[in-house]
């Protein structure tokens, strides 16, 4: 989903000590809680800002320091944390005295709603290949050309989009325009990971953004990655035999597919896979988190256990809905 002026992503994840988690975008340059400075400049607290794309660079880095050295002024009493995605943001981050805490935002996929299914009659009609990737050039669909069965799933196109792709990969099922007359349809979540285990194999074809959640989506759901080499954090995961990472060729794309469908893996031990690597981060964030709210807040162990962070730092609402437990803890 792509934010808009009242949307956010993120969470309050506790009020006593006052800790948030939210994500940078243009709109919120350093998460949410400098956006409102009536809430949140008078508390003291750790602000956590998770990042939607790359820093991996030192120009990106350095728009990061002027809106952290920002959103600092604006939050004196606050402790302002970034959250890498990858080492070498966190590298790139603390070169620039940037605050940061290591943890890749995919740990924070929900798996209670990405499962495997089992089969049903209805999923006879199956696809070499799923892409789920806006329609946008840098997702390059094009190197999914060689892939004979391939079902694509998306936000809504930007203007060119949807004729540009379709040009590029004619003979691909558009799923978010499957039985509506050409009207764009939205796909929930349950109709997702259905077309995710209808697939042998989930595709992952941007070259740089941010850690990319549906390559972890994918795993949940017990579908094998094709993979082309990138920048932004979705190959810490990227180990074990159902992971093919590839050139920037859609007959090595194909290839790989092909390879990976012809294994036919449990989907239950992709997932079981990919959750254990997932399960060991989250401890590791855990540790590290409840050692800055020591340090900075005086609280030891805060968080025991990682439910309040299952979904919610990544998962898009308007932030009314995110700040009313500050508004009712305020109003109380």
């Amino acid at each position: 989903m792509s934010a808009g002026a009242d949307l956010a992503a993120g969470c309050i994840a506790s009020l006593d000590p006052l800790i948030t988690m939210t994500k940078r975008e243009p709109h919120l340059p350093m998460g949410l809680a400098p956006s409102r400075p009536d809430l949140f400049a008078d508390k003291p607290g750790l602000h956590l800002v998770g990042l939607t794309w790359t820093c991996e660079s030192d120009w990106l880095t350095r728009e990061i320091a002027a809106d952290f050295a920002r959103a600092a002024a604006t939050l004196p009493r606050a402790t302002i944390v970034v959250v890498a995605n990858t080492q070498m943001e966190s590298f790139y981050l603390s070169r620039a005295g940037i605050p940061n805490l290591f943890a890749n935002e995919l740990i924070f996929t929900d798996e209670r709603l990405f499962t495997v299914v089992p089969r049903q009659p209805q999923d006879l009609a199956r696809f070499d290949a799923i892409y789920v990737a806006r329609l946008e050039p840098e997702k390059r669909h094009e190197l999914a050309a060689a892939i004979p069965s391939l079902v694509l799933t998306h936000g809504r196109p930007p203007p060119g989009g949807e004729a540009r792709v379709r040009r590029t990969l004619p003979k691909a099922r558009f799923a978010n325009f499957e039985g509506t007359g050409g009207t764009y349809r939205y796909l929930e979540d349950a109709e997702l990971v259905s077309l995710m285990n209808r697939s042998a194999v989930g595709l992952c074809l941007s070259a740089i953004e941010g850690s990319m959640r549906v390559s972890m989506e994918y795993r949940l759901a017990g579908t094998p990655v094709v993979s082309t080499r990138s920048v932004g954090g979705r190959d810490r995961y990227f180990m074990g035999p159902h992971i093919r990472v590839v050139d920037d060729d859609a007959d090595a794309v194909a290839a790989a597919v092909r390879e990976l469908k012809a294994q036919r893996f449990d989907r239950q031990a992709v997932r079981e896979y990919v959750g254990q690597l997932v399960a060991f981060d989250r401890q590791s964030f855990l540790l590290n988190l409840n050692k800055l709210i020591e340090w900075h807040l005086g609280v030891r162990d805060r968080f025991r256990t990682f439910a309040p962070f299952m979904s919610h730092p990544v998962a898009w609402r308007s932030a009314a809905q995110i700040l009313a437990p500050l508004a009712a803890a305020s109003a109380g």
